[in-house]
């Protein structure tokens, strides 16, 4: 049976999520601005401009709400000691931690 993971692994593992959940959300919100520039300025037909709009801030909210999650995860291991378990692994669609 394997060993199971020492809290400076799952700390470093935590750490990386945290990462990747803030380049997404920095993405989303760049693609956000873009295509509101793009719609505002007239470059994208109203409709398609509308739908494109709709579509970037979804993923913005989506990218935000992922951030958040995992913010929280990693607030909880690093300052209170709580080690995530499987209902915190990325993917989930909410947090199996009481707030």
């Amino acid at each position: 049976m394997p060993d199971a993971p020492n809290r400076g692994e799952i700390e470093k593992l935590w750490r990386g999520r945290l990462q990747d959940a803030k380049l997404r959300l920095d993405f989303a919100r760049s693609y956000l601005k873009e295509v509101q520039r793009d719609f505002q300025s007239g470059e994208i037909p109203s409709a398609d401009g509308s739908y494109a709009h709709q579509k970037a801030l979804r993923a913005e909210i989506a990218a935000l709400a992922e951030y958040q999650r995992v913010l929280r995860v990693v607030t909880d291991l690093l300052v209170n000691g709580i080690i995530p378990g499987a209902e915190d692994s990325p993917g989930r669609s909410g947090s199996g931690n009481a707030a």
